[in-house]
């Protein structure tokens, strides 16, 4: 490899060598120095002529030669290097230097290293003392709270310090020899052993775990535990952990998250209990009025009219408790994202009313991994809000995109965006100041004047969440506020048989409905409207009743309660199964206990229809159960 000498004034890339304390050289692939600048040839007293006739090894100690070799390999393998090196001087004297060497391409394509410095002798010489300086250093061992150890790399202890005693019972002489892994709470024995292995395999490595450490009297206690290596020519040959007893910090944390879950628990209670009573007073007034001997049929189809509004809106607070306090996991598919707009967008028109025009651009053969009806609820809470927003008016704009991966957005980062699809909800309404949308998606967090429950938003980001996606939002006040969907991308799926028409028109072939409710109301107003639509009913208010009335009744279709009284709608369903596998049953329940039945709702003859609902969800309920009983 070609050389050539360094001169005084040379210091390659970077600012003037006389003007920095920085020692600074350029070396070949076998360490022969090329360059140094005139801080190094002041700090070994040589010249530079002398120096460029000398490798890098030659500057070093005896006792630290053996370590170019493996510098040599860290440059090639990772293009640069760091560390300490001891050098010796022109007179004999040992300096210390700290480096970080890069390497780089010099003249004529030929690969250099560049070097830079600095001379931190007097520095790890007063750490050395101090290391060196066994009474003090056993003063501290002594005398630390926390537990020090050093780990062979089978696992046994080598050494504790005295604090094993006074923290974990334990003499020093018991432990010495005693394996770390057989002190560990079974449940966190996998991390334990992860934790070891990868300690070992990197020298370098410097890791912080919480394990459960088992005390002399059996008791088990938390510690949070920090690992070093003692490291010995490259490679590590012991452990050195510090333990330190967290078991009174994690109660008090424990206690604190109690503390605030009550403190929630009221702010719900009382969140929940001021939108019922608006609910409530929503229909009393109608509700007397109707009861009047000489209310008008337009008075009556009003009251009625506002009772069935009333009722939907607490409807949907109850869903929203619900699905934030109980959240299920979505049933994925491969959804056409424009199809899916356009069966949603009636319903965004008739929420946003005629004030409000409605915008949308999402191209053909766009795919997202999704639950339809989670998606939905997402964009029914968004709707909602841009409605709200834009109380004189204004522009609800709904695009989607299909990204690439260099996409970037100001908003927020999107790992590996070219793995989403991404929906965006803007609006032309008000905005929203800073210090709020740092909360929206906050729960019980709410900014409208007449209440509510906070929880729309949270629900929002809680199944974006579960759909391994993110929310975003951007706002600007007097401008209007944009929401970002990113939801997994999914290829296409093949081309499906199309189910048959379910318009409006068309009826369950159910003919014989089975009600079983204790709740008197509840089965006087269903048979009435099922009856309305020409279906026979029978109802029973327990459970002890079903078998008989089967028998008797043969029914095509059960609506089942899942709290009756005595003899509860799981065991009542379990009952009907041993009686005809496949007789279709809907379980209709406001206790919203849909996670507690998902292997039941395994079954095709079976479904879950939350309470309160329209008896046209029933009947849509009714066929969709039939079809899939029968396809």
């Amino acid at each position: 490899m070609p050389r050539r000498q360094g001169t005084l004034d040379e210091t390659g890339r970077g600012a003037p060598a006389a003007a920095s304390a920085d020692l600074i050289c350029k070396h070949d692939l076998d360490g022969r120095l090329l360059f140094v600048s005139q801080s190094v040839c002041d700090a070994l007293g040589m010249p530079a002529v002398v120096l460029c006739k000398m490798t890098i090894q030659d500057l070093l100690s005896k006792d630290s030669s053996w370590g170019f070799t493996a510098y040599m390999q860290r440059l090639k393998r990772d293009g640069f290097a760091d560390g300490i090196m001891n050098i010796v001087t022109r007179d004999g004297r040992r300096r210390i230097w700290k480096y970080r060497n890069t390497l780089e391409m010099g003249e004529q394509s030929l690969p250099v290293i560049r070097g830079v410095a600095r001379d931190v002798t007097e520095r790890e010489e007063a750490v050395r003392a101090v290391l060196r300086s066994e009474e003090y250093f056993r003063s501290i061992i002594e005398n630390v709270s926390d537990i020090i150890a050093i780990i062979e790399l089978d696992g046994s202890f080598r050494y504790g310090s005295p604090s094993v005693g006074r923290v974990l019972g334990y003499s020093r002489r018991t432990l010495r020899g005693m394996r770390g892994i057989d002190l560990i709470h079974p449940d966190d024995v996998r991390r334990a052993a992860g934790y070891l292995a990868l300690q070992i395999e990197d020298p370098a490595a410097a890791q912080t775990i919480e394990l459960q450490v088992r005390h002399a009297s059996g008791a088990w206690r938390s510690f949070e535990i920090m690992a070093t290596n003692l490291v010995k020519k490259g490679r590590t040959s012991a452990i050195v952990l510090n333990a330190r007893d967290i078991t009174g910090r994690k109660l008090l944390e424990a206690q604190l998250t109690q503390a605030n879950r009550l403190g929630a628990l009221g702010r719900l209670a009382a969140t929940v209990a001021h939108e019922f009573n608006n609910v409530l007073m929503g229909m009393q007034p109608f509700a007397e009025l109707m009861q009047r001997p000489d209310a008008k049929p337009d008075l009556i189809a009003k009251g009625a009219g506002h009772i069935a509004n009333s009722i939907q809106r607490g409807r949907r607070i109850v869903l929203d408790i619900l699905r934030f306090a109980q959240p299920y996991q979505p049933v994925m598919a491969a959804v056409d994202v424009r199809e899916w707009w356009e069966t949603f967008a009636p319903e965004t028109e008739n929420v946003l009313g005629n004030m409000i025009s409605i915008v949308s651009a999402i191209p053909h053969g766009l795919y997202a991994t999704a639950d339809r009806m989670q998606i939905s609820q997402v964009l029914s809470n968004l709707v909602a809000n841009a409605r709200d927003a834009m109380p004189d008016g204004g522009m609800l704009t709904v695009e989607a995109n299909d990204l690439g991966a260099d996409a970037s957005f100001p908003f927020g980062v999107v790992p590996y965006p070219e793995r989403f699809v991404q929906i965006s909800i803007k609006d032309t309404g008000k905005g929203m100041p800073h210090d709020v949308m740092e909360r929206i998606f906050e729960p019980l967090f709410t900014t409208r004047q007449s209440g509510g429950t906070g929880l729309g938003l949270a629900v929002a980001h809680q199944i974006m969440t579960q759909h391994e996606g993110y929310i975003f939002a951007e706002s600007e006040l007097g401008r209007g506020s944009t929401f970002h969907l990113f939801l997994p991308k999914a290829a296409p799926p093949p081309l499906a048989r199309k189910s048959a028409q379910t318009g409006v028109n068309r009826a369950p072939a159910s003919r014989k409905v089975l009600l079983i409710d204790d709740e008197q109301m509840i089965v006087e107003g269903i048979t009435a409207l099922l009856e309305e639509v020409g279906i026979e009913v029978e109802s029973i208010g327990s459970g002890f009743e079903a078998a008989d009335t089967i028998a008797r009744f043969h029914p095509d279709l059960v609506v089942l309660d899942l709290g009756l009284p005595g003899m509860d709608g799981s065991e009542v369903y379990a009952l009907i199964r041993e009686m005809d596998r496949e007789l279709p049953v809907i379980f209709a329940t406001g206790h919203g206990d849909r996670q507690a039945l998902r292997n039941l709702l395994k079954d095709p003859h079976t479904r879950f229809l939350q309470k309160p609902f329209e008896v046209t969800d029933l009947l849509e309920m009714m066929m969709n159960v039939e079809s899939e009983g029968t396809s």
